[in-house]
């Protein structure tokens, strides 16, 4: 059978650790204090049979966030209500955090009922339908019991063992995951963490992670019910102890955590409820205490759509936490006011990477909110834009296992895999077009500003796009395997672009062209041509560079330049002559290319940085 978790609430002195006594026969108010005191001041554990834990929670105001620490995991609630006092504060800011954290089944149990008389009982039952409409309690059993004769006890019993065999299967995100919420060293042992596993399943000799913090230890034995397991799974409660793990270094609050799935964050965006019975709005800005899990932690609200969020709606809203916070995406949370310290609202995680400016993520945020929930991923990943989300990240993003993942990305079909070399990414079809149109735009607007060029380089195009190198080179692979762009040398241009040259400027490259030909490897410098042909500098730089886009003039250091048809002749004599020689000299070059060694040094260099030859002392080789 599966383990079962069952969560007492209530006001303070409404007999919620006598009622643990009755069913199982254990006080767990065992601090000297709350014995002191006759007031649980802390959560506190006994189980009903080997399958199912009870949570006794203190009841007080003071102790409420100790209280979410105890039901921030119970499948079933257990709210406790006094006969002789009724339905009291605590009672309903109780029932509404187990009402905001969508707990699955709830019972009530009126207890004390020796204390009154069966007229005044009606009145109470009354009073707590009231409070339990419209709500997941609205059809709970309410049971009349006293802790102190036995009443009842029972029937509640037999109540608790019929519900918790109705508790549905909890949410499993695939990967282990626990909210820690007591911490304690046992002598020859070490530091012990307990808490009800959240999701997924751990073993001994497995290494987890400590967050916040990102400690890594490895699981040296396991407990659950009092008895030493091999295994913990999802829905447990399980007691850790972790190897090298320093006692002052976790805490309640703290998460154990399968590593590369959840971290730390500073700020996350979420969907935030304001109860009915709050009091006054949310306002921009205003100071907030949110508890997830065991964890409470202070925050500011910065809320997407208008300056206050009213009693009983609810928005998106980015909240800026004071305190590093482990949270992931879909996780519920309670909020509280600062002061007075009174429960508020609550709320869902909707996304815990965020790295944009406020007016990029207010937007993010809206567009995560206003879509169903089964399109939430496809945002997630197009809302990247020009960077695709790695698996790594995806996974920091989602907060669940890469088989979900990938489950979840073969169920939709706008989402695809991205694979080029050692990169993998995942974008939507609509995501990988835009990319390709903005290139496709870039381009076209370049070829407006630059007519003389035949392309633009790929760094410009990638600056423009603002996406790393290998994304670009998919996608410039994709276009030209799709002949929507061209390349020339590493030039990228338009497909249907082509350089136009007027008559007489198509003229005038020939001729010089031609010159430069008779010319060989001595050719002329810019300079000397603008006095052989008349023309300015300017105008036979527009020509040449044409000539040298478009694969006719080689130039080297911006000022020799050769027509490609000489080069590719010298490059024919240099691999013969090396058919018969091992190695080169310059002298042996400059009888080759016919020239001085003020040509001769810098060709040599080029063809070394082609890779068609490597230098070795003074000798040049062939690169094979």
């Amino acid at each position: 059978m599966k383990q079962t978790v069952i969560g007492l609430s209530g006001h303070i002195d409404h007999g919620k650790t006598a009622l643990v006594k009755a069913l199982t026969g254990v006080n767990t108010d065992n601090l000297t204090e709350e014995q002191k005191r006759g007031m649980t001041i802390d959560i506190g554990f006994a189980f009903l049979d080997n399958n199912i834990t009870l949570i006794d929670v203190p009841g007080h105001e003071k102790f409420v966030k100790n209280m979410m620490a105890g039901v921030s995991a119970v499948d079933v609630a257990l709210l406790v209500v006094a006969a002789d006092d009724g339905v009291m504060p605590q009672t309903r800011e109780h029932f509404e955090i187990l009402n905001l954290l969508d707990i699955p089944l709830g019972v009530v149990v009126i207890n004390k009922i020796d204390l009154a008389d069966n007229d005044w009982l009606e009145l109470v039952e009354l009073d707590i339908g009231e409070l339990l409409q419209g709500s997941f309690m609205e059809d709970a059993p309410i049971l009349k019991v006293s802790a102190e004769t036995g009443e009842g006890v029972d029937q509640l019993k037999t109540t608790l063992l019929d519900l918790c065999n109705k508790v549905p299967e909890k949410y499993d995100r695939g990967i282990f995951r626990l909210h820690v919420d007591r911490v304690f060293s046992m002598k020859g042992y070490g530091t012990v963490v307990t808490g009800t596993v959240n999701s997924g399943s751990l073993k001994i000799g497995d290494t987890v992670e400590l967050l916040p913090g990102s400690v890594k230890s490895r699981v040296r034995g396991l407990q659950s019910h009092g008895k030493e397991v091999q295994q913990v799974e999802t829905g447990d409660r399980a007691a850790i102890n972790l190897q090298g793990l320093e006692i002052i270094q976790v805490e309640r609050g703290s998460q154990i955590a399968e590593i590369g799935y959840l971290q730390s964050i500073n700020q996350m965006g979420v969907t935030l409820q304001l109860l009915d019975s709050a009091q006054k709005p949310i306002t921009q800005n205003q100071r907030i205490r949110i508890h997830l899990g065991t964890q409470e932690v202070m925050a500011r609200v910065a809320l997407t759509g208008g300056k206050t969020l009213q009693p009983g709606d609810e928005c998106p809203a980015l909240l800026r936490l004071e305190q590093p916070m482990v949270a992931a995406r879909g996780d519920k949370f309670i909020i509280r006011s600062f002061s007075p310290v009174i429960t508020i609202g609550g709320g869902i995680v909707m996304e815990v990477l965020i790295e944009e400016k406020w007016k990029i993520v207010k937007e993010k945020l809206q567009n995560l909110y206003d879509s169903p929930k089964s399109d939430h991923l496809i945002h997630l990943v197009q809302g990247e834009g020009s960077k695709p989300i790695t698996p790594e990240k995806l996974q920091y993003r989602l907060g669940i296992s890469k088989e979900q993942i990938r489950e979840l990305v073969e169920e939709t079909k706008e989402l695809f895999w991205l694979t080029h070399k050692q990169g993998k990414w995942l974008l939507t079809q609509n995501q990988w077009k835009n990319l390709k149109n903005s290139i496709q735009e870039f381009l076209r607007q370049y070829h407006k500003i630059h007519p003389m060029n035949a392309g633009a380089q790929k760094e410009e195009v990638r600056q423009n796009l603002g996406c790393e190198n290998l994304i670009l080179e998919a996608l410039l692979q994709s276009m030209l395997d799709e002949k929507s762009i061209s390349q020339k040398g590493e030039l990228y241009l338009d497909s249907e672009f082509s350089i136009t040259l007027n008559s007489d400027d198509d003229s005038l490259q020939n001729n010089i062209l031609n010159q430069l030909d008779q010319e060989g490897f001595t050719s002329s410098t810019i300079a000397q041509l603008s006095v052989k042909t008349g023309n300015t500098k300017e105008k036979l730089m527009q020509v040449l560079s044409v000539a040298e886009q478009q694969g006719k003039l080689l130039r080297i250091d911006g000022n020799l330049m050769f027509t490609q048809k000489n080069f590719t002749m010298l490059k024919e004599k240099v691999n013969n002559f090396f058919s018969n020689n091992p190695e080169m000299t310059v002298s042996e070059f400059k009888e080759l290319a016919k020239t001085s060694r003020k040509y001769a040094v810098p060709l040599l260099e080029y063809f070394d940085k082609k890779k068609i030859t490597y230098r070795e002392g003074n000798t040049r080789k062939l690169v094979r």
